[in-house]
């Protein structure tokens, strides 16, 4: 059987996924060619909306404890946590939250860079990446490039319904 260069077989969904990136037990599916540049939207939007989250919570921090007098950071958090503490559990959550995301989002912006798949880069496929166009040009072939059709024939998933 011929298998195209980049593909690989998922145990988990036991599929055959071309260019194969790597299984996310996030969104229960294999990220490979069709879904990557979804999957990837996905990954900044949630950064983005998490630190959206954390910059309103911080402004309503502050607003929450202007009165107070500035007798430093510690006061401060003292005071927050005993008036608002799901406020403070809250900040505490989202900053835990957006970390990791941010690993996330500057991770996959290294494997865009350089043409490279997450489990090329975990397995290290390649002393030198020969599938690297250079940045611009991965960058440009990631945002731009024509959406692969779909190798599924979906009259061939469902029998038809004959008559009755």
């Amino acid at each position: 059987i011929y298998r195209p260069p980049r593909s690989k077989h998922c145990a988990f969904c036991n599929n055959c996924v071309l260019r194969f990136d790597h299984h996310c037990p996030w969104v229960s599916n294999c990220i490979g060619i069709r879904n990557y540049r979804y999957f990837v939207c996905f990954v900044i939007s949630s950064f983005l909306l998490a630190l959206y989250v954390l910059l309103a919570l911080l402004v309503i921090c502050a607003q929450l404890l202007w009165d107070v007098e500035h007798r430093g950071f510690k006061t401060y958090v003292e005071e927050l946590a005993a008036t608002h503490p799901m406020l403070l559990a809250l900040v505490i959550f989202v900053g835990c939250v957006l970390c990791p995301l941010g690993n996330l989002v500057v991770f996959h912006c290294y494997l865009i860079a350089t043409n490279t798949t997450t489990n090329e880069e975990v397995t290290h496929a390649y002393e030198r990446n020969p599938f690297s166009l250079g940045t611009i040009k991965n960058f440009r072939q990631f945002l731009f490039s024509y959406q692969e059709p779909s190798l599924l024939q979906p009259a061939a998933l469902v029998p038809a319904k004959g008559p009755s």
